[in-house]
């Protein structure tokens, strides 16, 4: 069976609201409730494949940042200098100040705080247009070694699903439920009304 995508949900809904459409022997009120019933079953799909593709990408996202900043199995004074680094880094709330501590690091040889500073611009990076003032230290911290700059592009060109101009899962409104508020077409599709066959078909 193959996976749902926004496409297939979105044409298995209009179809059904075609079959609907077509129909001559409906009442106005039947043809209504089969439709509300058709497009919030579609509403459900589409939500439950938002939920299972927005986890893809957290899942994903994090197994790249582990890929570029590197795990910390360090122990001893290593694991506490580069605890020290971290907490050093998210008191860095301006990112021409974290940038000026970036470029320090580096200059000093200061892998751990290079490393610190860095993870936490990417934590500010991935937050929309606010984020864009972060961005020049991760690329900055990718352009020291070619498997790093790989990893950071794929990094930077992930977009969380449903966020920005992503109108990839929303569904339009069928002109018949245009004027109802999301709670009436709820009404309408749990209303007593039977539906019958392998169409909504109302007595």
């Amino acid at each position: 069976m193959a996976k749902a995508t926004p496409e297939s949900i979105r044409a298995g809904r209009d179809r059904l609201l075609a079959s609907v459409r077509d129909r001559r022997d409906l009442t106005a009120q039947a043809r209504q409730v089969a439709i509300a019933r058709a497009h919030q079953d579609a509403e459900q799909k589409m939500q439950a494949l938002l939920q299972q593709d927005t986890e893809r990408y957290h899942r994903q996202r994090q197994f790249l940042e582990r890929k570029l900043f590197g795990g910390d199995d360090a122990t001893g004074y290593n694991a506490l200098s580069a605890r020290d680094a971290r907490e050093k880094a998210v008191k860095l709330t301006d990112p021409s100040e974290a940038h000026a501590a970036f470029q320090r690091a580096q200059r000093a040889g200061d892998t751990d705080m290079v490393k610190a500073i860095a993870a936490h611009a990417a934590d500010h990076a991935s937050t929309g247009i606010l984020g864009e003032a972060w961005q020049p230290i991760v690329s900055a911290y990718a352009q020291t070694s070619p498997g790093k700059q790989d990893t950071y592009n794929e990094l930077a060109n992930m977009q969380q699903p449903n966020t920005g101009t992503d109108w990839t899962y929303a569904l339009d409104t069928p002109s018949e439920l245009g004027r109802l508020s999301a709670s009436q077409v709820t009404q309408l599709a749990d209303s007593d009304l039977t539906v019958w066959g392998d169409g909504p078909q109302a007595a």
